[in-house]
């Protein structure tokens, strides 16, 4: 790899399975990543080297535990991008905790991105924020931490500005129901959630069946399609008779949540492993829609740009699959 890359990643032998997990997901995203264990080739200077990726990355991604604090190999290679902004003005030093360990000196200074304990879903979108430029404001309003009173609030503390909604009730049979009927605001029940996601699994389910029947028309290809009962089947494609994607799609999530979509893909399964999840979008003012845990900006060929992975329709969803699903074939 020659040039500047995006992210240079600093970490101890320790760690290595730490660094590459990081180093797999951001170039998941399109980034471009340096890494020892994938760009150091035999025979060259790994002092020199570990400078010159330093210096030529936008910025580096410093894998912290224990061992990288006692590491006196580490120290440089985060003292270097330290040195470059230390101010943290342009966020060229970024510091990702994987394990638990006392941060001492310039470090304290620097606010690092917080691994310890998460899993693969929370780990990825921790990992994402972290690296983005978005506030982390909550999508639902925090809990009041202070006291319970059992009066009510003398005034509502955060009173709408525009026009007061007035109550809407249902036309009776002796009136001619008006063109206009708008929506009842209330919220969105776990019955609604369930039937969303048991709509969205069908239409996944339908859409990956035709898509591979359309598929087998190409020269070469032959694919299957297993149903493990009604709540999930195994989708294969085959190219002069070897096995070239493979993924299963079930409902329910990792921890065994029903209102979620799994996706996962690889030649063997393996438990509850997963590479995607679907559940539903916190935001609903446009009505519920489906979000997709751990695209973090998967660049897919192919993918019409109208799909936003953040929030879809059951059809949209379907197609992001399926797009994920064959996207390296091309």
């Amino acid at each position: 790899m020659v040039g500047q890359v995006d992210y240079f990643i600093s970490y101890t032998s320790a760690d290595k399975s730490w660094a590459e997990w990081i180093g797999w997901v951001l170039e998941e995203t399109g980034a471009t990543v340096r890494l020892q264990a994938w760009d150091f080739v035999p025979g060259s200077n790994f002092v020199l080297e570990m400078q010159r990726a330093a210096r030529e990355a936008k910025r580096t991604i410093a894998v912290l535990s224990p061992d990288y604090l006692k590491s006196r190999f580490a120290a440089p290679e985060w003292a270097s991008a330290f040195a470059q902004d230390p101010e943290g003005m342009a966020r060229r030093f970024v510091p990702v905790c994987v394990r638990e360990c006392a941060l001492e000196g310039m470090l304290q200074t620097i606010v690092h991105i917080d691994l310890v304990g998460l899993n693969e879903i929370a780990a990825r979108k921790a990992l994402s924020d972290g690296l983005g430029s978005k506030r982390s404001k909550p999508d639902r309003a925090p809990t009041y931490p202070g006291p319970i009173s059992d009066e009510p609030l003398a005034h509502d503390p955060m009173v709408f500005p525009g026009a007061k909604q007035q109550p809407w009730t249902m036309p009776s049979s002796s009136r001619r129901p008006s063109s206009y009927l708008p929506k009842a605001r209330r919220p969105i029940s776990d019955l609604e959630h369930r039937r969303l996601v048991k709509g969205a699994f069908e239409t996944i389910k339908q859409h990956f069946e035709a898509s591979l029947q359309a598929f087998t028309a190409e020269p070469g290809i032959d694919t299957e399609l297993t149903h493990r009962g009604d709540t999930e089947f195994v989708a294969e494609v085959f190219v002069q008779g070897e096995r070239k994607a493979r993924c299963r799609i079930w409902l329910g999530g990792m921890l065994g949540g029903s209102n979620e979509i799994s996706y996962y893909e690889g030649e063997h399964d393996m438990g509850n492993a997963v590479n995607e999840s679907l559940s539903i979008a916190h935001e609903q003012q446009d009505g519920l829609a489906l979000n997709a845990m751990m695209s973090m900006g998967f660049g897919m060929k192919g993918l019409p740009s109208e799909i936003d992975p953040h929030r879809m329709s059951p059809e949209q969803a379907a197609e992001y699959l399926w797009h994920r699903f064959l996207w390296r074939l091309e």
